[in-house]
């Protein structure tokens, strides 16, 4: 009996943990695409456009407001308890 309130015991804990892991990879990868959509967007205004779009689109959307949005996303992801 006790033995079995053990497992059951481990197995919520090891769902928690797995559940915190992948939020972690989720916000990280969120952190990292917004770090490169700002280098990104950096590059394009030093002259170089790496995508075949009009710096007006890419200010719109490749530029440092979908970057923040991003990196937004990402802090709300990390959070060990949301409460949204």
């Amino acid at each position: 009996m006790a033995r079995m309130r053990w497992r059951a015991q481990k197995s919520a804990a090891d769902r928690q943990l797995s559940n915190w892991t992948r939020r972690r990879v989720l916000s990280w990868s969120l952190f990292v695409l917004a770090g490169v959509i700002a280098v990104q967007h950096v590059v394009a205004h030093g002259g170089f456009q790496p995508l075949p779009l009009s710096m007006g689109w890419q200010d719109l959307l490749v530029g440092y407001p979908m970057a923040a949005v991003l990196a937004v996303a990402g802090a709300i992801a990390l959070d060990p308890n949301p409460r949204i």
